[in-house]
């Protein structure tokens, strides 16, 4: 189980989480995404390599905005994410928010 702490709050997701550089390049930290993450309000399976399931997460980075930021996470067997992608959100995946109403 993974226990990830961050100054204000700590995470147990029960599985390990890896990060590649391309998640950082945009700024977001990854107490951010991780919140985004656990907390997401849309979300969607989308095309990634073959024996992993890829999903683009949609979500605050924090309680106290009203901004979201878009996270990808690579869902590989048995219980590992590796979280490659997250920016502030772009109208590619703005449509997740309202996806169900």
């Amino acid at each position: 189980m993974t226990l990830y702490c961050s100054r204000i709050s700590c995470y147990n997701i029960g599985m390990g989480v890896e990060w590649t550089r391309s998640a950082e390049k945009h700024g977001v930290s990854r107490e951010d995404a991780l919140y985004a993450l656990m907390n997401y309000e849309g979300s969607a399976e989308i095309e990634g390599e073959q024996g992993e399931t890829t999903i683009v997460y949609i979500g605050h980075p924090h309680a106290q905005t009203d901004r979201y930021i878009e996270v990808i996470a690579a869902h590989r067997v048995p219980r590992t994410i590796v979280i490659f992608h997250a920016m502030p959100l772009t109208d590619l995946f703005r449509h997740l928010l309202h996806e169900g109403e």
